[in-house]
């Protein structure tokens, strides 16, 4: 018996708890996947949500890992990518807030897998729907070095979530936007990349968010495949000949995913390019007629529950037709456009303040990978600390730590900045930041 054969009758043997999902859902996706297909679905989401996190490499060595108490396993898609046998509370560990790993959902992990296989040179990437910021660091994490990566989310309150995580990842050639679609597609800036995690209606978030399933409808179905087009409309302009757009979704339907992927390359000069994968990483086709004439192969990747190892996903890639003629990647001069034209919330180090005769670096620089931070002291404090640090409170340094501005560093890794007047210090940590719980936890270490 093949090993995903032995998946599915794994998962069909197990006891099924009561999900209720919408009745027009059930209708609807028992018939595109097919009985057998839905079965092994219907019982996967009865599981528990797999637990994953993705190092960050610009801050974790060679020697770092995920440790043994929570029996980390490799995300085959993604080699930063491990999945935990047990969920930490990730808030309570001043390594998250360092930026050395990020909580990401393991199938989402796969735009690791498509960059690493189609994209060698430096790039211009644009996220374009980037907010919390995991498919932007993991994008990051994959390219070459010299690339820059434009990372957009057009709703402020989550642009300013997205911009605190790119801080925390710290690489100094991620610019972080508060924009449109619409308003890049008036800058007639030009990328080799543009990822579109567009809106959708979130079936793929049916297990992990119950809220998900409280707010869907056939409406908000419609609403969702007519906004992406809109967005791909509007993006399209910005992507150069022969770039790639990385088209994802987080649910299941075929309007939003098969049939949008056909109408984009029934509407542009585009045609669809395909990835090596694994059997055993039981990743799902096309669930519609092939629409491409001659045979060609409607290549796209479908992350199941009761199949994958993660929650829903849908993801297509497809290049722009034509040959670019610039060729050469000038990241200062698209940055020095961006500033002119878009609503920059971050990139790189920030300036400091001045207080007097004092000058108080930005938080940027403390978590920065490359940040010159030679003038402040590095001070090691303990848990207790760090976490009263994180919660924006007053805290006490060890007495041999030198007066005045100082690196808190906890497990060898800068968590921030702090004014070390001796009997006290002043915390300079983001206020907008901090932990709002007044718990402290017993310490659970999660990387060693």
């Amino acid at each position: 018996m093949s090993e995903n054969k032995q998946a599915i009758e794994t998962v069909l043997n197990q006891e099924v708890v009561g999900t209720t999902l919408p009745t027009a859902f059930e209708v609807y996706t028992k018939k595109l996947f097919g009985e057998e297909r839905y079965n092994v679905f219907c019982k996967g989401l009865q599981q528990p949500s797999p637990v994953s996190i993705r190092l960050n490499p610009f801050k974790t060595g060679e020697t770092t890992k995920v440790a043994d108490s929570f029996a980390p396993t490799p995300v085959a898609w993604c080699k930063e990518g491990f999945y935990l046998n047990a969920r930490p509370n990730f808030t309570f560990d001043p390594l998250f807030h360092a930026g050395t790993y990020y909580v990401q959902e393991a199938s989402s992990m796969f735009l690791s897998h498509i960059l690493r296989c189609l994209v060698s040179k430096p790039v211009a990437l644009l996220d374009l729907c980037a907010a919390p910021g995991g498919k932007t660091t993991c994008a990051r994490t994959a390219i070459a070095e010299g690339s820059i990566v434009f990372s957009n989310e057009p709703i402020n309150k989550r642009a300013q979530i997205l911009a605190e995580n790119v801080q925390k990842f710290g690489h100094s050639d991620v610019v972080v936007t508060n924009n449109y679609p619409r308003d890049y597609k008036k800058t007639k800036l030009a990328f080799d990349v543009v990822v579109t995690d567009v809106p959708c209606s979130g079936e793929g978030m049916f297990r992990k968010d119950p809220q998900a399933i409280a707010e869907w409808s056939e409406q908000n179905v419609a609403n969702c495949w007519q906004l992406q087009r809109t967005i791909i409309a509007d993006i399209w302009d910005n992507l150069k000949p022969g770039g790639l757009l990385i088209y994802s979704t987080c649910t299941f339907n075929a309007h939003e995913n098969e049939e949008n992927i056909a109408w984009i390359l029934s509407e542009y000069d585009a045609e669809l390019l395909e990835v090596p994968t694994e059997k055993d990483w039981n990743i799902t086709g096309s669930l519609i007629e092939n629409p491409l004439k001659a045979g060609k192969p409607f290549s796209v990747y479908r992350f199941i529950p009761g199949f994958t190892q993660g929650e829903g996903l849908f993801m297509a890639i497809i290049k722009k037709g034509g040959t670019s003629t610039n060729l050469e990647l000038n990241a200062e001069k698209l940055v020095a456009e961006a500033n002119k034209k878009l609503k920059v919330m971050a990139h790189g180090v920030r300036q400091g303040t001045t207080k007097g005769k004092k000058i108080i670096p930005d938080h940027s620089l403390a978590l920065a990978v490359n940040g010159d931070r030679s003038a402040f002291a590095n001070v090691e404090i303990d848990y207790d600390t760090a976490i009263r640090y994180l919660r924006h409170e007053a805290i006490v340094l060890p007495a041999t730590a030198p007066k005045g501005i100082v690196t808190l560093v906890y497990r060898s890794h800068a968590i921030g900045f702090a004014n070390n007047l001796g009997n006290r210090a002043n915390n300079l940590y983001p206020q907008e930041w901090r932990i709002k719980s007044s718990h402290i936890p017993n310490e659970q270490i999660i990387l060693t």
